[in-house]
């Protein structure tokens, strides 16, 4: 029931959030981020120049321009500078900004820093050279071009679905795959952050998925933790009279045993929780091309569920891989977590 209902609520935060119009919303609410930051810079800045009435007017000017006007997000939204850089063919003068700053670099380095002087020395010759520039600009031209391509093929499609009496969604497959990250990210508490809904009714169903689907998580979190344990005691060789754990507390005749099998299975669960991280951080260390120590970072933080959000491997948001990593990895990593906490909560008592 759990699994189904994760599936049907995905399908429809899919349908929901991922059209053509969402996405370039999405893009606006992004925007919108970083015009509020901008304005908030250029208030401090008024301060700067309380003492040049020209530019502290002009100051005014853009914050009240970016603070009162909704459309702001929307147009800025559509810029595109590395579009622009190319077709200005101004990519040489970004070339010698960026190699004039390791030039800077390179004469504050330590005299000492042999390794540092060196690959900045190597940096800039690179970037002197006509042919690194040139790599630059038909690459830029390349995304151009392909970019253009794809708006064009966009348009066409998003004007034959309407034709058709269609919305203009974008591929199911794709969007059906962050949906899943998505719902997943909310009812294991992860939270990365990565995604967010963006319409209204994207919105009321995350949090009627709040509501409802966390505690649904809890509880099977909860009853097949305790499956678990009581498969583990009569594994280590408990009396049958004691499968409810909360009868583990009670005082017997045998609290020496129980407190022994307690603890056998809290090295077992442990060995077992170790075990699946480490599997799950060489497959990333494999797949994603990160250290050795981010992985392990990764893995611990995924499955405390606390979703930082700072790191992430690109297949989280692919259909299958929205589906196995949860089912493989994630759920189970929770699962193991859980039954391991509840089974020392008697010992901790």
């Amino acid at each position: 029931m759990f699994l189904v209902f994760w599936f049907i609520v995905s399908a429809i935060i899919s349908a929901l959030e991922h059209t053509v119009e969402n996405v370039e919303l999405n893009e606006e609410e992004q925007t919108r981020d970083g015009v509020r930051a901008f304005s908030s810079f250029m208030k401090m800045q008024k301060e700067e120049f309380a003492n040049n009435s020209v530019l502290a007017n002009q100051v005014e000017q853009m914050v009240e321009l970016m603070d009162d006007n909704p459309d702001v997000a929307r147009l800025f939204s559509k810029l595109d500078l590395e579009v622009a850089l190319v077709q200005h063919k101004v990519i040489k003068t970004v070339v010698d900004i960026v190699k004039d700053e390791f030039a800077r670099i390179e004469s504050n380095l330590d005299g000492d820093d042999k390794g540092g002087i060196d690959l900045a020395n190597r940096i800039i010759k690179l970037l002197s050279e006509e042919s690194t520039v040139e790599v630059f600009q038909k690459s830029g031209e390349n995304h151009v071009k392909k970019l253009n391509e794809e708006v064009t093929k966009r348009k066409n499609a998003c004007s034959k679905k309407k034709a058709e009496g269609d919305s203009c969604g974008k591929d199911w497959s794709v969007s059906y795959g962050n949906a899943l990250h998505l719902s997943s990210s909310v009812f294991t508490t992860t939270g990365w952050g990565w995604h967010s809904p963006i319409t209204t009714g994207g919105k009321v169903i995350t949090m009627l998925l709040i509501i409802f689907q966390i505690p649904f998580y809890l509880h099977c979190l909860a009853t097949t933790a305790t499956q678990i344990n009581n498969l583990l005691d009569n594994i280590l060789g408990l009396s049958n009279k004691h499968q409810d754990l909360e009868e583990l507390t009670m005082e017997t005749a045998n609290t020496r045993q129980r407190r022994l099998v307690l603890l056998k299975g809290l090295v077992v669960l442990a060995g077992f929780l170790f075990v699946h991280m480490m599997v799950a951080a060489i497959y990333h260390f494999c797949t994603t091309g990160w250290s050795f120590t981010d992985v392990l970072y990764f893995e611990f933080v995924r499955t405390a569920s606390v979703g930082f959000g700072d790191i992430l491997p690109e297949d989280e948001f692919t259909l299958v891989g929205a589906i196995f990593k949860n089912l493989l990895v994630n759920i189970p990593g929770q699962v193991i977590t859980f039954a391991l906490f509840v089974r020392a909560l008697p010992i901790m008592s």
